[in-house]
């Protein structure tokens, strides 16, 4: 390409609250023998070329650029020397891993051959585990949100809502220490549920949990355009002031 090139990049912030609903994707992804590894990130950038006229270009086949990614202070200490480097896979909705980054200072320096989104992962094995979240009364709460961290590690971490039955489930690390965390929105700090759990090599289900101080509503109404025509395709956000 001969021209002008475009460079959009951000930096996502691995000990973000906010980081499952700006990744893409799960941590969740292939290493380089292709078995299923669940990842705990220390940071991730996004990058994307583009030329004068938007379209998209990417790196020449066989030549590399740098890419380095800034480490938080909190974890810069605990951050291992070297970390492999992970590509974001649209069609496979998976990390795939390619490379190695190393440590310098508070960076993560690496070189690749692509641009898309790229994690700095430690990869490790993963179980299934599920849970239904309850009132007091033992009907299903829809829409909470559930994290679940390790132990001494919070950067560690995962979050899911409930469904309409309450029902959520993923994938977490096995043989750890983990802390289930339950709270009513995702920028809560105090949690209305927590518990300790151990995990081994097997999956786990821990069944009805009881929040007491869950409480629902049910709310109806019709939805409709500008021209009060009905939304046949839409969805509604509702948040909390």
């Amino acid at each position: 390409y001969t021209g002008n090139v475009n460079v959009a990049a951000k930096w996502i912030d691995p000990v973000s609250d906010e980081l499952n609903s700006i990744m893409p994707g799960d941590l969740r992804g292939l290493d380089s023998l292709g078995n299923a590894k669940l990842l705990t990130t220390y940071g991730m950038a996004a990058v994307e070329l583009t030329g004068g006229a938007g379209e998209l270009l990417q790196i020449t086949a066989g030549k590399k650029a740098t890419l380095t990614i800034p480490l938080p202070a909190g974890i810069a200490t605990s951050a291992p020397a070297t970390i492999p480097l992970w590509y974001f896979d649209e069609i496979t909705g998976l990390w795939k891993q390619e490379g190695m980054a190393v440590k310098s200072g508070n960076n993560y320096v690496g070189q690749v051959g692509h641009f898309s989104y790229w994690n700095c992962d430690v990869p490790a094995n993963y179980i299934r585990f599920n849970c239904t979240i309850t009132n007091a009364k033992g009907v299903p709460v829809q829409n909470v949100l559930v994290k679940i961290s390790v132990v001494g590690n919070p950067q560690s971490a995962g979050r899911g809502y409930t469904d309409s039955a309450g029902y959520t489930g993923g994938a977490i690390p096995n043989n750890a220490k983990l802390l289930l965390e339950v709270f009513s929105e995702f920028n809560c700090s105090t949690p209305l549920y927590s518990q300790n759990f151990t995990t081994t090599n097997a999956d786990v289900a821990l069944g009805n949990l009881k929040v007491p101080n869950a409480s629902i509503a049910d709310i109806t109404g019709d939805i409709v355009d500008c021209n009060n025509a009905p939304v046949n395709n839409g969805y509604v956000i509702m948040n909390k002031t």
